[in-house]
């Protein structure tokens, strides 16, 4: 949705902006769409971390949703911990309520009351910033950055 050469903190005062004007459908559509991009984002990270090349990552996360990219989560981050343990549990929870919304919104099944929406883009944009943060502390880089492309991989074999 937004391309890396704009910084993490001017996504999120765009979205802020899109919730502030009125158009707060719009911005849990945009705030969630962000959300699954840093998720691929950070595990990008996590992935060339661990080793993996960047074609094999892009193998890796090639077409994946959120529910994909949370199933995911735990196999490749550093602690092992799951988004939720990560977010919190109350926040996470506003986190799949907001990927439904967005999902019959887009696809045109639902309307919602643009209130709600204002509400869910809040938690939504609180979550961006955590997992942005925490991500950021974990793996000492920011996932919003370009990274290196890593051609040969770094990957150890265990002995059988």
């Amino acid at each position: 949705m937004y391309p890396t050469r704009i910084g993490f903190q001017s996504v999120i005062e765009r979205i802020n902006q899109l919730r502030t004007n009125g158009h707060s459908a719009e911005a849990l559509v945009t705030s969630i769409f962000t959300l699954e991009k840093l998720i691929r984002r950070s595990l990008r990270v996590a992935l060339i971390s661990r080793g993996f090349t960047s074609s094999q990552v892009e193998r890796l996360l090639k077409r994946k949703g959120f529910k994909d990219l949370n199933e995911m989560w735990d196999i490749y981050d550093r602690k092992f911990e799951k988004l939720s343990t990560i977010l919190g549990q109350p926040l996470w929870t506003h986190m799949n309520r907001a990927v439904e919304m967005r999902n019959q919104m887009v696809h045109g099944n639902r309307v919602f009351d643009l209130n709600v929406c204002e509400n869910y883009t809040v938690h939504v944009v609180e979550a961006l910033e955590q997992l942005h943060k925490e991500i950021t502390r974990r793996f000492e880089r920011d996932p919003w950055q370009k990274m290196k492309i890593r051609k040969v991989p770094q990957l150890s074999w265990l002995a059988a």
